[in-house]
C-alpha cells in the first residue's frame, strides 16, 4: 500500500528539522525500527522519508554503516549575520570556514549597485567576490560586495579573512548598522558550479546594505547560501519576559541531542 502523502510530509518535515538542528550524535540517524517507533509510522513511510532526505542531499545511507548526515548545518543568529550582536563568534563566515575563491577589483558601480549605495551610476567602488566553505571541500556560500571609498581603500590595504565583519574591523571600518533581506531562488548553472550543488537546487538569497556611524551606506552585498549548510535562528521575548535564549550552540554542542 502506498504511503499517505500527508503522513510522509509530516514525518519528512520533522526528521528534516531534526537533521538540520544537529540532533543526532555524530550525525548518525537511528535505525528504521527505532524511527518507526519514534514517529509512530509504518516502515514504508520511514523508508520513503529517508529516500526524500537522501535525494535532497541531507543524508547518505551506507550498507553496513547506517544512515548519516552528509554535512552538518551551521546555526547562525540573525543578529550575528547582521553584525548587531556584541559577540562575533557566530557570524555567517566564521572561523570554521575557509576561502575557496577570492577576487578584489576596483570598478565603476553598476546601476543596481549604485542605487543601493545611493550614489550616481559609475561611482568608483571596490568589488569583492568570494566563496567560503569547510575544510572538507563543501561550499556554504558565495558573496559579492560593492564597497565605496574611502572604506574600499582600507580594505585594499588589509589582508582578507573569511569573516566579512572581521575584515571590515581589521581595516578600521566602523559599522553603524545594516539592512538585510532574505529570500529564495533556484540555482542556475553558474551558481551550481560555485556552490557545488545541482542546477535548480533551492538557495538562500541574502541582500545587505551596511552603513557607517553617520548612516551613510558604504557597502552593498549580494550573497547566495546553500540552505542545507546555513540555518538562520532568531529569538524574541514578549512583555516582561527576562529569560535569555540568545546563545546558539555551535554544531555538535547542542544539549538536547538524541543519544
Amino acid at each position: 500500500m502506498k504511503a499517505r502523502p500527508d503522513s510522509v510530509r509530516r514525518t519528512r518535515d520533522l526528521l528534516r528539522a531534526a537533521v538540520l538542528r544537529g540532533d543526532f550524535v555524530d550525525g548518525i540517524l537511528p535505525g528504521e525500527r527505532e524511527l518507526v517507533g519514534s514517529y509512530s509510522v509504518s516502515r514504508g513511510i520511514v523508508r520513503e522519508v529517508l529516500t526524500l532526505l537522501r535525494d535532497e542531499g541531507l543524508i547518505a545511507r551506507t550498507q553496513g554503516v547506517g544512515t548519516h548526515v552528509v554535512a552538518p548545518t551551521a546555526h547562525r543568529r540573525l543578529e550575528d549575520i547582521q553584525d548587531t550582536a556584541e559577540s562575533k563568534s557566530g557570524n555567517l563566515f566564521n572561523g570554521r570556514l575557509r576561502l575557496t575563491s577570492f577576487e578584489s577589483t576596483v570598478i565603476s558601480a553598476p546601476g543596481a549597485a549604485s542605487r543601493a549605495l545611493e550614489v550616481p551610476t559609475g561611482t568608483p567602488c571596490l568589488r569583492v567576490d568570494y566563496a567560503a566553505g569547510t575544510i572538507s571541500g563543501d561550499v556554504d556560500a558565495a558573496a559579492t560586495n560593492y564597497v565605496l571609498f574611502p572604506e574600499a581603500q582600507r580594505l585594499i590595504d588589509t589582508p582578507f579573512v573569511v569573516d566579512w565583519y572581521a575584515y571590515l574591523s581589521s581595516a578600521g571600518v566602523k559599522i553603524g548598522g545594516s539592512d538585510f533581506t532574505v529570500s529564495a531562488v533556484l540555482s542556475d548553472e553558474t551558481l551550481a558550479s560555485v556552490l557545488r550543488t545541482t542546477e535548480g537546487a533551492p538557495l538562500l538569497l541574502l541582500e545587505q546594505t551596511i552603513r557607517d556611524v553617520s548612516g551613510r551606506i558604504f557597502n552593498y552585498a549580494i550573497a547566495h547560501a546553500r540552505p542545507d549548510r546555513l540555518r538562520v535562528v532568531s529569538h524574541s521575548v514578549r512583555g516582561a519576559a527576562t529569560f535569555d535564549r540568545t546563545a546558539v550552540p555551535e554544531r555538535g554542542e547542542r544539549p538536547n541531542r538524541i543519544q
